[in-house]
């Protein structure tokens, strides 16, 4: 027996049993479901749960308003920002969730041991949603972009910080850990910080939770995913909202409307030349290739060598410029094309790049 805190607890521990670990999938899908959930949210069970968080922390009821999206409730976060910075009030960022889950975990990690918390951390987390994936970094951008022209960048990431929401689908597998210690290990554990992680994330959508309001938003009505759960849809939104508040995605990527609702074959080069978000200009020159890129856009003969031709696209159309190897299949009349690196001088010299290094000279057969 160990003694922390003036709790008597036993031995920690050390492993599962086969039955235990047959048990982890179940509960990472039912979380997991949880948070992919397109069901209204249940108001009076969501405003149970953050009213106990907030007397928990010893803050008084908080006046909790519902939003049927994110992009709506931001409308009330900047008129309180500007309250905030003009009354010198505090009407700063709550950390309910944070604040329940940490002494939580601390509980329970004194009952299981250093190696098997990983464990479980581990087999929870595989084929789940990860933060990096989460469609929700990509829905907060879009906020910010949308409110470029009415507030300053300094004020938008300002406003970033100070009321970052809590997306409840981010914390979906934090909860999964803890519900299987208390339901699979039979640890013991806090109830009333238990029931506030679990009604925030059962209950709610995003949470904004400031000092006097806490904004809750309802979850969306329609959700794409691609398999590693990242939003993505062909010519319809991948994520859409009640008040028709949408978002267009393509591989966790986002998407303009016109281009989201247009089939990637549709997609046109000179979009290229006037995207500056390079991870969206990675996406089309992705989909749209090289050789269809060479067609549409202004390109520079360089170099030729027997059937290959070292092209350059004449445009700003990435960070860096384009070269374009062309290479003509002597047999079929078929066109290759493959972008290699800008400080390359000819087109021997590329050919030579994407053989990994091998001088074309020494091939004893080309093909």
């Amino acid at each position: 027996m160990n003694l922390w805190g003036g709790v008597m607890w036993q031995t920690k521990i050390e492993k599962l049993t086969p039955e235990q670990k047959s048990l982890i999938p179940i509960y990472r899908e039912k979380w997991q479901k949880i948070a992919l959930s397109t069901q209204p949210i249940n108001r009076q069970k969501a405003a149970e749960g953050i009213q106990l968080a907030y007397t928990l922390m010893g803050y008084p009821n908080p006046k909790i308003m519902f939003y049927d999206s994110p992009h709506a409730a931001f409308e009330i976060l900047l008129q309180k920002i500007w309250q905030r910075w003009e009354s010198k009030d505090d009407y700063g960022h709550r950390h309910i969730f944070k604040d329940m889950w940490e002494p939580l975990r601390k509980e329970l990690e004194m009952q299981v041991s250093d190696k098997l918390c990983t464990e479980i951390d581990g087999q929870i987390g595989e084929g789940s949603l990860q933060p990096n994936q989460l469609w929700s970094h990509i829905l907060y951008s879009q906020i910010e972009e949308e409110w470029q022209d009415i507030i300053s960048e300094v004020s938008v990431k300002l406003l970033c910080i100070w009321s970052y929401p809590i997306p409840t689908e981010l914390w979906s597998s934090y909860v999964c850990w803890i519900d299987f210690c208390i339901s699979v290990l039979n640890c013991n554990y806090n109830w009333d910080n238990w029931r506030v992680l679990e009604s925030i994330v059962k209950y709610c959508g995003w949470i904004y939770p400031l000092r006097n309001i806490c904004i809750v938003c309802d979850r969306p009505r329609k959700l794409l995913l691609d398999a590693q759960y990242r939003p993505h849809a062909l010519e319809q939104p991948a994520i859409e909202f009640v008040d028709g508040y949408n978002l267009y995605a393509y591989h966790g990527v986002r998407l303009p409307e016109v281009y989201g609702k247009s089939n990637p074959q549709e997609w046109r080069s000179k979009w290229i030349l006037t995207t500056k978000n390079a991870e969206l200009r990675r996406v089309l020159i992705q989909e749209i290739g090289y050789e269809r890129i060479c067609q549409d856009l202004q390109t520079i003969e360089i170099d030729n060598w027997q059937e290959y031709t070292l092209l350059r696209i004449d445009e700003e159309a990435d960070i860096e410029p384009i070269f374009i190897l062309k290479m003509v299949c002597p047999s079929t009349g078929n066109i290759h094309t493959l972008r290699v690196p800008p400080d390359v001088n000819s087109a021997k010299e590329a050919v030579k790049w994407i053989n990994w290094g091998i001088d074309p000279e020494d091939f004893s057969v080309q093909t």
